[in-house]
Protein backbone atom coordinates (compact mmCIF):
# COMPACT_ATOMS: atom_id res chain seq x y z
CA UNK A 1 0.00 0.00 0.00
CA UNK A 2 0.82 3.36 -1.15
CA UNK A 3 1.07 6.12 2.06
CA UNK A 4 1.49 10.11 1.95
CA UNK A 5 0.60 13.12 3.78
CA UNK A 6 -0.81 16.18 2.55
CA UNK A 7 -1.92 19.51 3.96
CA UNK A 8 -4.69 20.11 1.54
CA UNK A 9 -7.96 18.76 2.48
CA UNK A 10 -9.35 15.90 0.57
CA UNK A 11 -13.50 15.80 -0.13
CA UNK A 12 -15.63 13.47 0.48
CA UNK A 13 -17.31 11.51 -2.13
CA UNK A 14 -20.29 13.22 -1.20
CA UNK A 15 -18.18 16.50 -0.56
CA UNK A 16 -17.18 16.24 -4.19
CA UNK A 17 -20.94 15.50 -5.09
CA UNK A 18 -22.36 18.61 -3.75
CA UNK A 19 -19.31 20.30 -5.45
CA UNK A 20 -20.46 19.37 -8.68
CA UNK A 21 -24.14 19.87 -8.05
CA UNK A 22 -23.30 23.25 -6.64
CA UNK A 23 -24.19 25.39 -9.63
CA UNK A 24 -27.11 24.48 -9.92
CA UNK A 25 -28.52 25.74 -6.50
CA UNK A 26 -26.31 28.94 -6.38
CA UNK A 27 -28.27 32.00 -6.27
CA UNK A 28 -31.29 30.59 -5.55
CA UNK A 29 -33.63 31.86 -2.72
CA UNK A 30 -30.77 34.55 -2.62
CA UNK A 31 -28.20 32.50 -1.20
CA UNK A 32 -24.85 32.24 -2.21
CA UNK A 33 -22.28 29.71 -1.18
CA UNK A 34 -18.29 30.93 -0.97
CA UNK A 35 -15.51 28.24 -0.44
CA UNK A 36 -12.02 27.55 -1.33
CA UNK A 37 -9.34 25.27 -0.39
CA UNK A 38 -6.63 27.91 -2.11
CA UNK A 39 -6.12 31.19 -2.01
CA UNK A 40 -6.87 31.45 -6.05
CA UNK A 41 -10.03 29.68 -5.72
CA UNK A 42 -10.47 31.60 -2.56
CA UNK A 43 -10.43 34.56 -4.95
CA UNK A 44 -12.27 33.28 -7.57
CA UNK A 45 -15.45 31.89 -5.43
CA UNK A 46 -15.79 35.53 -3.47
CA UNK A 47 -15.93 37.50 -7.31
CA UNK A 48 -18.09 34.52 -8.60
CA UNK A 49 -20.70 35.23 -5.72
CA UNK A 50 -19.82 39.16 -5.82
CA UNK A 51 -21.10 38.88 -9.57
CA UNK A 52 -24.68 36.80 -8.54
CA UNK A 53 -25.12 39.54 -5.60
CA UNK A 54 -24.71 42.46 -7.90
CA UNK A 55 -25.56 40.84 -11.04
CA UNK A 56 -22.96 42.46 -13.12
CA UNK A 57 -19.59 40.52 -14.53
CA UNK A 58 -16.18 41.91 -14.33
CA UNK A 59 -13.26 40.50 -15.58
CA UNK A 60 -10.00 39.68 -13.63
CA UNK A 61 -7.41 42.32 -14.39
CA UNK A 62 -3.54 41.34 -14.37
CA UNK A 63 -1.25 43.63 -12.80
CA UNK A 64 2.02 43.71 -15.27
CA UNK A 65 4.79 42.12 -13.56
CA UNK A 66 7.19 40.34 -14.21
CA UNK A 67 6.84 36.28 -13.94
CA UNK A 68 9.12 34.77 -11.04
CA UNK A 69 9.05 31.03 -12.59
CA UNK A 70 10.00 28.41 -10.52
CA UNK A 71 13.45 26.24 -11.31
CA UNK A 72 10.55 23.94 -12.83
CA UNK A 73 8.61 26.27 -14.49
CA UNK A 74 12.10 27.65 -15.94
CA UNK A 75 12.85 24.05 -17.45
CA UNK A 76 9.74 23.92 -18.92
CA UNK A 77 9.73 27.40 -20.28
CA UNK A 78 12.79 26.10 -22.21
CA UNK A 79 11.31 22.79 -23.27
CA UNK A 80 8.56 24.94 -24.66
CA UNK A 81 10.71 27.60 -26.31
CA UNK A 82 12.93 24.70 -27.84
CA UNK A 83 10.10 22.41 -29.02
CA UNK A 84 7.91 25.22 -31.07
CA UNK A 85 10.99 26.67 -32.29
CA UNK A 86 11.45 23.53 -34.23
CA UNK A 87 7.76 22.90 -34.62
CA UNK A 88 6.74 26.29 -36.55
CA UNK A 89 7.39 25.97 -40.04
CA UNK A 90 4.12 27.96 -41.85
CA UNK A 91 2.60 30.72 -39.66
CA UNK A 92 3.55 32.71 -36.83
CA UNK A 93 3.05 32.20 -32.90
CA UNK A 94 4.59 35.28 -30.33
CA UNK A 95 4.16 34.53 -26.83
CA UNK A 96 4.43 37.54 -24.80
CA UNK A 97 5.05 37.13 -21.42
CA UNK A 98 3.94 39.94 -18.62
CA UNK A 99 7.05 42.12 -18.31
CA UNK A 100 8.19 42.33 -21.39
CA UNK A 101 9.53 38.75 -22.44
CA UNK A 102 9.00 38.10 -25.48
CA UNK A 103 9.37 34.42 -28.00
CA UNK A 104 8.74 34.35 -31.63
CA UNK A 105 8.24 31.58 -33.51
CA UNK A 106 7.83 32.52 -37.27
CA UNK A 107 8.05 29.88 -40.22
CA UNK A 108 6.90 30.40 -44.37
CA UNK A 109 4.17 33.29 -43.94
CA UNK A 110 3.24 31.98 -47.49
CA UNK A 111 2.38 28.68 -46.83
CA UNK A 112 0.05 30.10 -43.68
CA UNK A 113 0.01 33.07 -43.29
CA UNK A 114 -1.94 33.22 -39.84
CA UNK A 115 -0.33 34.70 -37.10
CA UNK A 116 -1.76 34.33 -33.13
CA UNK A 117 0.07 36.19 -30.54
CA UNK A 118 -0.32 34.65 -26.99
CA UNK A 119 -0.39 37.24 -23.76
CA UNK A 120 1.24 34.57 -20.75
CA UNK A 121 0.28 35.16 -17.37
CA UNK A 122 1.28 32.61 -15.54
CA UNK A 123 4.20 30.21 -16.22
CA UNK A 124 2.09 27.33 -14.75
CA UNK A 125 1.38 27.60 -18.53
CA UNK A 126 4.76 26.20 -19.54
CA UNK A 127 4.72 23.69 -17.34
CA UNK A 128 0.84 22.58 -18.35
CA UNK A 129 2.10 21.94 -21.94
CA UNK A 130 4.88 20.29 -20.92
CA UNK A 131 3.48 17.88 -18.54
CA UNK A 132 0.28 17.53 -20.60
CA UNK A 133 0.74 18.08 -24.48
CA UNK A 134 -2.00 19.86 -26.08
CA UNK A 135 -4.17 18.62 -22.61
CA UNK A 136 -2.09 20.57 -20.84
CA UNK A 137 -2.61 24.27 -23.09
CA UNK A 138 -6.31 23.16 -22.93
CA UNK A 139 -6.00 22.92 -18.78
CA UNK A 140 -3.22 26.20 -19.20
CA UNK A 141 -6.04 28.17 -21.05
CA UNK A 142 -9.26 27.35 -19.02
CA UNK A 143 -7.38 27.97 -16.11
CA UNK A 144 -6.40 31.05 -17.44
CA UNK A 145 -2.47 31.38 -17.94
CA UNK A 146 -2.52 32.96 -21.01
CA UNK A 147 -5.05 34.86 -23.31
CA UNK A 148 -4.96 36.31 -26.79
CA UNK A 149 -4.13 39.77 -28.11
CA UNK A 150 -6.54 39.12 -31.22
CA UNK A 151 -10.10 37.60 -28.85
CA UNK A 152 -11.79 36.87 -31.69
CA UNK A 153 -9.70 34.75 -33.61
CA UNK A 154 -6.47 34.61 -31.77
CA UNK A 155 -7.48 30.73 -30.11
CA UNK A 156 -9.03 30.00 -33.70
CA UNK A 157 -5.43 30.74 -35.59
CA UNK A 158 -3.64 29.23 -32.90
CA UNK A 159 -4.93 26.06 -33.29
CA UNK A 160 -5.18 26.17 -37.57
CA UNK A 161 -1.40 27.07 -37.27
CA UNK A 162 -0.75 23.92 -35.42
CA UNK A 163 -2.61 21.73 -37.19
CA UNK A 164 -1.04 22.95 -40.97
CA UNK A 165 2.20 22.57 -38.93
CA UNK A 166 1.46 19.05 -38.01
CA UNK A 167 1.01 18.41 -41.76
CA UNK A 168 3.20 19.78 -43.63
CA UNK A 169 6.54 19.44 -40.92
CA UNK A 170 7.83 16.12 -41.33
CA UNK A 171 10.10 16.34 -38.93
CA UNK A 172 7.18 16.72 -36.62
CA UNK A 173 4.96 13.48 -38.01
CA UNK A 174 8.14 11.68 -37.27
CA UNK A 175 8.23 12.78 -33.34
CA UNK A 176 3.88 11.88 -33.57
CA UNK A 177 4.86 8.55 -34.38
CA UNK A 178 7.12 7.74 -31.80
CA UNK A 179 4.90 9.25 -29.78
CA UNK A 180 5.48 12.56 -28.88
CA UNK A 181 3.27 15.67 -28.53
CA UNK A 182 0.33 17.36 -30.99
CA UNK A 183 -1.20 15.01 -33.38
CA UNK A 184 -2.54 16.81 -36.36
CA UNK A 185 -6.02 16.61 -34.88
CA UNK A 186 -4.69 18.29 -31.68
CA UNK A 187 -5.19 15.27 -29.71
CA UNK A 188 -2.84 14.09 -27.29
CA UNK A 189 -0.58 11.24 -29.03
CA UNK A 190 -0.22 9.03 -25.95
CA UNK A 191 -2.01 8.71 -23.00
CA UNK A 192 0.11 10.78 -21.21
CA UNK A 193 -0.90 9.03 -17.62
CA UNK A 194 -2.92 6.43 -16.11
CA UNK A 195 -5.75 8.71 -14.84
CA UNK A 196 -6.50 9.11 -18.70
CA UNK A 197 -6.71 5.39 -19.79
CA UNK A 198 -8.29 4.31 -16.85
CA UNK A 199 -11.11 7.44 -17.34
CA UNK A 200 -11.54 6.15 -21.03
CA UNK A 201 -12.16 2.34 -20.09
CA UNK A 202 -14.94 3.17 -16.89
CA UNK A 203 -16.49 6.12 -19.77
CA UNK A 204 -17.11 3.05 -22.39
CA UNK A 205 -20.83 3.60 -23.60
CA UNK A 206 -22.29 0.72 -21.64
CA UNK A 207 -26.42 1.00 -21.70
CA UNK A 208 -25.57 2.12 -17.69
CA UNK A 209 -22.63 4.21 -18.46
CA UNK A 210 -24.04 5.87 -21.75
CA UNK A 211 -26.77 7.41 -20.03
CA UNK A 212 -24.25 8.46 -17.50
CA UNK A 213 -22.20 9.72 -20.20
CA UNK A 214 -24.94 12.11 -21.92
CA UNK A 215 -26.00 13.55 -18.58
CA UNK A 216 -23.05 14.76 -17.85
CA UNK A 217 -23.13 17.42 -20.98
CA UNK A 218 -26.20 17.24 -21.93
CA UNK A 219 -28.17 17.98 -18.70
CA UNK A 220 -26.05 20.85 -17.64
CA UNK A 221 -29.57 22.44 -17.98
CA UNK A 222 -32.00 23.62 -21.02
CA UNK A 223 -31.01 26.75 -20.79
CA UNK A 224 -27.67 26.85 -21.46
CA UNK A 225 -28.55 25.42 -24.88
CA UNK A 226 -30.84 28.07 -25.79
CA UNK A 227 -28.30 30.95 -25.09
CA UNK A 228 -26.35 29.64 -28.56
CA UNK A 229 -28.14 27.17 -30.21
CA UNK A 230 -30.35 29.69 -32.04
CA UNK A 231 -34.13 29.33 -32.33
CA UNK A 232 -34.69 25.61 -33.76
CA UNK A 233 -31.83 24.02 -31.27
CA UNK A 234 -30.28 21.97 -33.38
CA UNK A 235 -26.88 20.56 -32.08
CA UNK A 236 -25.29 19.46 -35.40
CA UNK A 237 -23.84 21.46 -38.49
CA UNK A 238 -26.28 23.99 -40.27
CA UNK A 239 -25.84 24.07 -44.16
CA UNK A 240 -24.34 26.85 -45.48
CA UNK A 241 -24.22 28.57 -48.92
CA UNK A 242 -22.68 32.11 -47.68
CA UNK A 243 -20.35 33.02 -45.23
CA UNK A 244 -22.81 35.57 -43.96
CA UNK A 245 -25.77 33.91 -43.83
CA UNK A 246 -27.50 33.38 -40.17
CA UNK A 247 -27.34 30.49 -38.24
CA UNK A 248 -31.24 29.48 -38.08
CA UNK A 249 -31.31 29.93 -41.82
CA UNK A 250 -28.95 27.33 -42.36
CA UNK A 251 -30.16 24.64 -39.81
CA UNK A 252 -33.82 25.60 -41.73
CA UNK A 253 -31.66 24.47 -44.71
CA UNK A 254 -30.32 21.33 -42.71
CA UNK A 255 -33.90 20.36 -41.58
CA UNK A 256 -35.14 20.91 -45.36
CA UNK A 257 -32.73 18.05 -46.94
CA UNK A 258 -32.78 15.44 -44.11
CA UNK A 259 -36.60 15.52 -44.86
CA UNK A 260 -36.30 15.39 -48.64
CA UNK A 261 -32.96 12.80 -48.32
CA UNK A 262 -35.15 10.58 -46.11
CA UNK A 263 -37.85 10.70 -48.58
CA UNK A 264 -40.82 11.19 -45.57
CA UNK A 265 -44.51 10.72 -46.77
CA UNK A 266 -47.69 11.29 -44.39
CA UNK A 267 -48.29 7.71 -43.44
CA UNK A 268 -44.40 7.33 -42.88
CA UNK A 269 -43.64 6.35 -38.70
CA UNK A 270 -39.73 7.75 -38.06
CA UNK A 271 -37.70 6.77 -35.51
CA UNK A 272 -34.83 9.73 -34.70
CA UNK A 273 -32.30 8.22 -32.14
CA UNK A 274 -31.24 11.45 -30.30
CA UNK A 275 -34.06 13.24 -30.56
CA UNK A 276 -32.35 16.77 -28.92
CA UNK A 277 -34.78 19.18 -27.98
CA UNK A 278 -37.56 18.07 -29.73
CA UNK A 279 -37.44 20.79 -32.24
CA UNK A 280 -36.57 18.69 -35.33
CA UNK A 281 -39.48 16.33 -34.38
CA UNK A 282 -42.03 19.41 -34.61
CA UNK A 283 -40.73 20.31 -38.20
CA UNK A 284 -40.97 17.23 -39.63
CA UNK A 285 -44.12 16.52 -38.45
CA UNK A 286 -45.80 19.91 -39.44
CA UNK A 287 -44.01 19.67 -43.19
CA UNK A 288 -44.92 15.59 -43.63
CA UNK A 289 -47.82 14.73 -41.21
CA UNK A 290 -45.86 12.11 -40.42
CA UNK A 291 -45.76 9.72 -36.85
CA UNK A 292 -43.24 10.14 -35.27
CA UNK A 293 -40.83 8.83 -32.33
CA UNK A 294 -37.85 10.30 -31.02
CA UNK A 295 -35.72 8.61 -27.90
CA UNK A 296 -33.00 10.63 -25.93
CA UNK A 297 -30.77 9.55 -23.07
CA UNK A 298 -31.08 13.25 -21.46
CA UNK A 299 -33.55 13.56 -19.02
CA UNK A 300 -33.87 17.87 -19.21
CA UNK A 301 -33.73 17.28 -22.98
CA UNK A 302 -36.64 15.09 -22.94
CA UNK A 303 -38.70 17.42 -20.43
CA UNK A 304 -38.01 20.54 -22.89
CA UNK A 305 -38.80 18.25 -25.75
CA UNK A 306 -42.40 17.23 -24.45
CA UNK A 307 -43.10 20.81 -23.57
CA UNK A 308 -42.26 21.62 -26.98
CA UNK A 309 -44.65 19.02 -28.76
CA UNK A 310 -47.52 20.12 -26.09
CA UNK A 311 -47.01 23.55 -26.87
CA UNK A 312 -47.58 22.56 -30.69
CA UNK A 313 -50.61 20.39 -30.13
CA UNK A 314 -49.02 17.92 -31.86
CA UNK A 315 -49.02 15.26 -28.73
CA UNK A 316 -51.23 12.28 -30.76
CA UNK A 317 -47.67 12.69 -33.88
CA UNK A 318 -44.75 12.70 -31.61
CA UNK A 319 -43.70 9.92 -29.28
CA UNK A 320 -41.07 11.05 -27.12
CA UNK A 321 -39.59 8.44 -24.91
CA UNK A 322 -35.96 8.27 -22.61
CA UNK A 323 -34.66 5.15 -23.99
CA UNK A 324 -31.81 3.44 -24.59
CA UNK A 325 -31.15 2.41 -29.03
CA UNK A 326 -30.41 -0.87 -27.72
CA UNK A 327 -33.46 -1.23 -25.51
CA UNK A 328 -35.62 -0.94 -28.51
CA UNK A 329 -37.72 -3.75 -29.56
CA UNK A 330 -37.87 -4.85 -32.92
CA UNK A 331 -41.31 -6.35 -32.06
CA UNK A 332 -42.71 -3.11 -30.89
CA UNK A 333 -41.21 -0.75 -33.58
CA UNK A 334 -42.47 -0.01 -36.61
CA UNK A 335 -40.77 2.50 -37.94
CA UNK A 336 -39.87 2.82 -41.42
CA UNK A 337 -37.54 5.56 -41.63
CA UNK A 338 -34.81 6.55 -39.08
CA UNK A 339 -32.19 9.44 -39.22
CA UNK A 340 -29.80 10.16 -36.70
CA UNK A 341 -27.10 12.76 -35.69
CA UNK A 342 -25.80 11.08 -32.70
CA UNK A 343 -23.12 8.25 -33.32
CA UNK A 344 -20.00 10.06 -32.11
CA UNK A 345 -21.44 9.17 -29.00
CA UNK A 346 -21.71 5.30 -29.90
CA UNK A 347 -17.74 4.33 -29.17
CA UNK A 348 -15.93 1.61 -31.33
CA UNK A 349 -16.95 -0.78 -29.17
CA UNK A 350 -20.67 -0.59 -29.65
CA UNK A 351 -20.63 0.55 -33.38
CA UNK A 352 -21.41 -2.70 -35.26
CA UNK A 353 -24.38 -3.14 -32.47
CA UNK A 354 -25.62 0.23 -33.31
CA UNK A 355 -25.77 -0.94 -37.01
CA UNK A 356 -27.12 -3.77 -35.87
CA UNK A 357 -29.58 -2.36 -33.97
CA UNK A 358 -30.84 -0.26 -37.03
CA UNK A 359 -31.27 -2.85 -39.09
CA UNK A 360 -33.61 -4.85 -37.33
CA UNK A 361 -35.70 -1.69 -36.54
CA UNK A 362 -36.03 -0.39 -39.93
CA UNK A 363 -38.49 -2.40 -42.51
CA UNK A 364 -37.66 -3.79 -45.27
CA UNK A 365 -38.56 -0.39 -47.72
CA UNK A 366 -37.33 1.80 -45.50
CA UNK A 367 -34.29 4.34 -45.77
CA UNK A 368 -31.86 5.44 -42.76
CA UNK A 369 -30.30 8.66 -42.68
CA UNK A 370 -27.42 9.56 -41.07
CA UNK A 371 -25.53 12.95 -40.22
CA UNK A 372 -22.52 12.46 -38.27
CA UNK A 373 -18.99 13.41 -37.48
CA UNK A 374 -15.42 11.74 -39.13
CA UNK A 375 -11.49 12.05 -39.48
CA UNK A 376 -9.74 10.63 -41.74
CA UNK A 377 -8.32 6.89 -41.49
CA UNK A 378 -4.66 7.77 -40.88
CA UNK A 379 -5.83 10.13 -37.61
CA UNK A 380 -8.28 7.27 -36.30
CA UNK A 381 -6.67 4.56 -34.78
CA UNK A 382 -4.05 7.33 -32.77
CA UNK A 383 -7.36 9.42 -32.18
CA UNK A 384 -9.21 6.25 -30.44
CA UNK A 385 -6.21 5.17 -28.03
CA UNK A 386 -5.41 8.93 -26.70
CA UNK A 387 -6.68 10.76 -24.48
CA UNK A 388 -8.29 14.23 -25.96
CA UNK A 389 -9.77 17.50 -24.97
CA UNK A 390 -12.95 16.65 -26.00
CA UNK A 391 -13.15 13.53 -24.81
CA UNK A 392 -12.27 14.93 -21.05
CA UNK A 393 -13.48 18.17 -20.98
CA UNK A 394 -17.28 18.09 -23.20
CA UNK A 395 -18.02 14.42 -24.35
CA UNK A 396 -17.09 12.06 -21.71
CA UNK A 397 -17.04 8.71 -23.75
CA UNK A 398 -17.02 10.17 -27.30
CA UNK A 399 -15.29 8.97 -30.40
CA UNK A 400 -15.27 10.14 -33.67
CA UNK A 401 -14.58 7.18 -36.29
CA UNK A 402 -13.08 6.91 -39.51
CA UNK A 403 -16.10 7.21 -42.78
CA UNK A 404 -13.90 3.33 -43.27
CA UNK A 405 -15.00 2.57 -39.71
CA UNK A 406 -18.43 3.36 -40.43
CA UNK A 407 -18.87 1.27 -43.56
CA UNK A 408 -17.21 -1.32 -42.12
CA UNK A 409 -19.07 -1.79 -39.35
CA UNK A 410 -22.26 -1.18 -41.20
CA UNK A 411 -21.23 -4.12 -44.01
CA UNK A 412 -20.64 -6.52 -41.12
CA UNK A 413 -23.27 -6.15 -39.23
CA UNK A 414 -26.26 -5.16 -41.40
CA UNK A 415 -28.02 -5.20 -44.71
CA UNK A 416 -27.26 -1.51 -45.88
CA UNK A 417 -25.88 -0.18 -48.68
CA UNK A 418 -24.92 3.25 -49.26
CA UNK A 419 -27.34 5.06 -51.69
CA UNK A 420 -25.76 8.85 -51.02
CA UNK A 421 -23.21 10.71 -49.62
CA UNK A 422 -22.46 14.38 -49.14
CA UNK A 423 -19.84 16.33 -47.09
CA UNK A 424 -20.83 19.55 -45.01
CA UNK A 425 -17.82 19.86 -43.26
CA UNK A 426 -17.01 23.19 -44.35
CA UNK A 427 -20.79 24.44 -42.77
CA UNK A 428 -19.70 23.02 -39.64
CA UNK A 429 -17.12 25.46 -39.39
CA UNK A 430 -19.68 28.63 -39.98
CA UNK A 431 -22.30 26.51 -37.30
CA UNK A 432 -19.52 26.40 -34.63
CA UNK A 433 -18.64 30.45 -34.98
CA UNK A 434 -22.08 31.32 -35.06
CA UNK A 435 -22.10 28.83 -31.68
CA UNK A 436 -19.56 30.90 -30.14
CA UNK A 437 -20.86 34.27 -31.04
CA UNK A 438 -24.12 33.69 -29.28
CA UNK A 439 -22.38 31.98 -26.15
CA UNK A 440 -19.91 35.02 -25.86
CA UNK A 441 -22.22 37.27 -26.34
CA UNK A 442 -24.08 35.92 -23.39
CA UNK A 443 -21.91 35.74 -21.00
CA UNK A 444 -23.72 37.16 -18.37
CA UNK A 445 -26.67 35.08 -18.91
CA UNK A 446 -24.32 32.13 -18.66
CA UNK A 447 -22.62 33.00 -15.45
CA UNK A 448 -26.18 34.11 -13.89
CA UNK A 449 -26.93 29.99 -14.47
CA UNK A 450 -24.08 29.21 -11.89
CA UNK A 451 -21.21 28.69 -14.30
CA UNK A 452 -17.86 30.44 -13.24
CA UNK A 453 -15.20 32.06 -16.04
CA UNK A 454 -13.44 28.43 -16.06
CA UNK A 455 -16.75 26.71 -17.78
CA UNK A 456 -17.11 30.01 -19.96
CA UNK A 457 -13.06 29.46 -21.18
CA UNK A 458 -13.54 25.88 -21.55
CA UNK A 459 -16.15 26.16 -23.97
CA UNK A 460 -15.20 29.39 -25.81
CA UNK A 461 -11.85 26.27 -26.27
CA UNK A 462 -14.18 24.27 -27.21
CA UNK A 463 -15.84 26.00 -29.84
CA UNK A 464 -12.61 27.43 -31.55
CA UNK A 465 -10.97 24.25 -31.43
CA UNK A 466 -13.73 22.16 -33.40
CA UNK A 467 -14.19 24.72 -35.81
CA UNK A 468 -10.39 24.63 -36.34
CA UNK A 469 -10.45 21.29 -37.13
CA UNK A 470 -13.53 21.69 -40.23
CA UNK A 471 -11.71 24.69 -41.59
CA UNK A 472 -8.44 22.80 -41.97
CA UNK A 473 -10.28 19.50 -43.27
CA UNK A 474 -8.97 17.66 -40.37
CA UNK A 475 -12.54 17.02 -39.33
CA UNK A 476 -15.28 15.64 -41.95
CA UNK A 477 -19.03 16.20 -41.76
CA UNK A 478 -21.31 13.36 -43.55
CA UNK A 479 -24.93 12.98 -45.07
CA UNK A 480 -25.88 9.52 -45.75
CA UNK A 481 -28.23 7.36 -47.00
CA UNK A 482 -28.67 4.15 -46.14
CA UNK A 483 -30.99 1.77 -48.32
CA UNK A 484 -31.18 -1.93 -48.97
CA UNK A 485 -29.63 -3.62 -52.02
CA UNK A 486 -33.44 -4.82 -53.52
CA UNK A 487 -35.09 -1.58 -52.42
CA UNK A 488 -36.56 -0.49 -55.68
CA UNK A 489 -39.92 0.44 -54.49
CA UNK A 490 -38.69 3.78 -52.35
CA UNK A 491 -35.85 4.49 -54.40
CA UNK A 492 -37.89 4.77 -57.61
CA UNK A 493 -35.92 5.90 -60.59
CA UNK A 494 -32.73 5.23 -60.70
CA UNK A 495 -31.55 8.81 -62.71
CA UNK A 496 -33.46 11.04 -59.67
CA UNK A 497 -30.79 10.44 -56.92
CA UNK A 498 -30.54 12.39 -53.49
CA UNK A 499 -30.84 16.32 -53.70
CA UNK A 500 -27.51 18.33 -52.45
CA UNK A 501 -28.14 19.70 -49.33
CA UNK A 502 -27.31 23.13 -50.59
CA UNK A 503 -30.02 23.03 -53.25
CA UNK A 504 -32.43 23.54 -50.39
CA UNK A 505 -33.92 27.45 -50.07
CA UNK A 506 -34.40 28.83 -46.39
CA UNK A 507 -37.34 27.16 -45.39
Amino acid sequence: MLKWSTSCAIPSVAASKGSLELGQIQGKRGIWFCGYDSHEDELKAGMDAAHGILGKHSSVVYSPKHLSPSFMETMACLFVAKFFQQFVSPGCIIFLEEGGRIFTFKGNMEKCPLKSVLKVHNPQFYWRIMKEADLGLADAYINGDFSFVDKDKGLLNLFQILVVNKELNSAAQDRTKEGTWFSPALFTTSISSAKYFTKHLLRQNTVTQARRNISRHYDLGNELFTLYLGETMQYSSGVFKMNKEHLDVAQRRKISSLIEKTRIKKWHEVLDIGCGWGILAIEVVKRTGCKYTGITLSEKQLKFAEDKVKEAGLEEYIKLLLCDYRHLRQTNMTESYLFKEMVEHVGKEYIEEFYRCCDQLLKKDGLFVLQFITLPEELSKEVQQTAGFIKEYIFPGGMLLSFNTHLSAMAAASGFCVEHVENIGSSYYHTLRWWRKNFLENTSDVLALGFDDKFMRTWEYYFDYCAAGFKTGTLLDYQVVFSRADNFATLGDPYKGFPSAYSFMDT
